[in-house]
């Protein structure tokens, strides 16, 4: 029963504070837009793939899978090294190593001989070339180190670049965020009204019920409306004796 009366009060402090939520709303809707459309630059993802097959070592003996794991491993761990990003920081003159490596996100499914490498960033082509050349690099220097000749580049000159950013997603969030946001206001400005404005509310603080009420607001206009009449009176007699005379 409480829960139900709860209820009543919420949807009762809903339509009385409407106004109030839809302009919250209103406003965060329109600043989501404006955000989206003009301040926020699209995120762009590009993607190279390193395959790490049946390597062979220079004296022509084969690795087996065990040995393969755990070059994957190594690999993964080898991309994001300072080896690999120095080069890259070198290549586009970047002087925040931690920048880049933030750019940069190496994947590996189970059971994979597959790298993907991941590059994000507001500049399609610098995403298409971060991703080639990080990719480049790698496999070069993993060649040289580990002393293999089995990692290949898969797609070598064909990074594609496609944009993650969702614009309506953006728009519903604010839209979400306005309503929540109105909603709270309306609470907080609900809890510091200490105003009665119902016989309802005095009977539910009191405790007692209430024997009769008096309607000011009816009272008042009669009162306006009388006075209306006795000043229409007051102008009319003056006119009835000129037109007597």
């Amino acid at each position: 029963m409480e829960e139900r009366i709860d209820l009543k009060k919420f949807l009762a402090i809903i339509r009385k504070r409407f106004l109030l939520i839809f302009l919250t709303a209103a406003v965060m809707l329109s600043l989501t837009v404006l955000m989206t459309v003009y301040i926020m630059k699209p995120t762009y993802e590009a993607k190279e793939f390193i395959l790490v097959g049946k390597l062979q070592k220079s004296d022509g003996e084969y690795i087996d899978s065990q040995n393969i794991n755990r070059l994957l491993a190594s690999s993964i761990d080898f991309i994001k090294s300072p080896i690999v990003l120095n080069t890259v920081a070198e290549k586009y003159s970047l002087a925040d190593e931690d920048k880049l490596e933030e750019k940069i996100i190496v994947q590996n499914s189970k059971d994979s001989q597959i790298i993907n490498i991941i590059v994000r960033d507001s500049d399609a082509e610098f995403a298409k070339d971060l991703a080639g050349f990080t990719a480049q690099t790698s496999v070069q220097k993993m060649n040289e180190i580990f002393k293999v000749n089995d990692f290949k580049v898969m797609r070598n000159g064909e990074t594609h670049a496609s944009t993650i950013s969702n614009p309506i997603l953006n728009i519903a969030i604010g839209l979400f965020v306005g309503l929540f946001t109105g909603i709270a206001l309306a609470m907080i400005r609900e809890y510091f009204d200490d105003t009665v404005k119902s016989a309802e509310e005095i009977e539910e603080l009191t405790g007692l019920p209430v024997i009769g009420q008096v309607n000011l607001k009816a009272k008042m206009t009669r009162s306006k409306s009388a006075r209306k009449q006795k000043q229409l009176r007051k102008t009319e007699i003056p006119a009835r004796g000129d037109a007597s005379v």
